[in-house]
């Protein structure tokens, strides 16, 4: 497993804004990911916006890392058309290719208000999949979903629902979110292990969670400040030796390195 930057850390995002040229915003990008000590690194489109950085513009000296694409989120409209995911999609795709990126991730879709609902979005998810999955295979680039799965909120209500979908298309990765499968609805350690092991996990979202917080409060934390044992679930996924992990917290710069070094120590790297 190696390891890649997310979010870049509290002061930094701070600096980044306050520097007038994009070039030179680049290269604070790469300059931080390389003194943090990530081998890799997990583009998230929303996240450059603020930064005022178009993906389309990654230099060509980043490929010192290994990089990746979290397209983000699908949000299906009942009546609507799939046409403008495929758009989205075609962009990622472009600049996937262009910079040797070896996956692409999604969420899955929003939750609709209706079993009919519902079964669009399953079915438009299932021709999105149909549609690019080999075309990204083609090119060596995995194609992961998220376990996203809250019912309340998301199309899948539980892991077991997810993975029905997934066992579907044998060559889809899984993408674990850890804290939010933690926080809700609640799986421990042992659940996301007995699940999910044994499917195509690419990539895990790495951050600690408290269950009994608020929502902001209790996800997406620094390793250590919460209650999550990855020690324990590094153990259950040691078979996937392409696995990547994402450090998905939101914190101090002090507490993403200090965060890099408790997980690199718990893979023995």
């Amino acid at each position: 497993m190696y390891f890649a930057m997310d979010e870049i850390g509290i002061e930094n995002s701070v600096k980044i804004k306050a520097i007038t040229f994009e070039s030179e915003r680049w290269k604070f990008i790469y300059d931080t990911a390389k003194d943090y000590g990530f081998d890799g690194i997990h583009f998230t489109p929303s996240l450059y916006q603020t930064f005022n950085l178009n993906l389309e513009n990654i230099p060509d000296y980043f490929h010192d890392f290994k990089l990746t694409f979290h397209l983000g989120g699908m949000y299906i409209v009942p009546g609507k058309k799939f046409d403008e995911h495929d758009a989205i999609m075609d962009s990622a795709y472009a600049i996937a290719v262009k910079h040797d990126m070896h996956d692409i991730s999604i969420h899955p879709p929003n939750k609709q208000l209706t079993a009919a609902d519902k079964a669009f979005s399953m079915e438009s998810l299932g021709k999105f999949v149909d549609k690019w999955l080999n075309k990204l295979l083609d090119k060596n680039i995995s194609l992961s979903l998220e376990t996203h799965v809250m019912g309340d909120y998301f199309l899948f209500d539980g892991l077991n629902e997810f993975v029905a979908f997934t066992d579907q298309y044998p060559d889809l990765g899984v993408l674990i979110d850890i804290s939010h499968n933690y926080y809700n609805p609640q799986y421990s350690e042992e659940d996301m292990i007995n699940i999910l092991s044994g499917k195509n996990v690419k990539c895990m979202h790495i951050s600690d969670a408290l269950r009994n917080a608020e929502f902001e409060n209790g996800t997406h934390l620094a390793i250590g400040d919460g209650e999550i044992n990855f020690t324990k679930l590094f153990k259950g996924f040691k078979n996937r030796s392409d696995m990547f992990g994402v450090l998905e917290i939101k914190s101090s710069n002090e507490g993403i390195k200090t965060s890099l070094t408790e997980l690199k120590k718990m893979v023995g790297g």
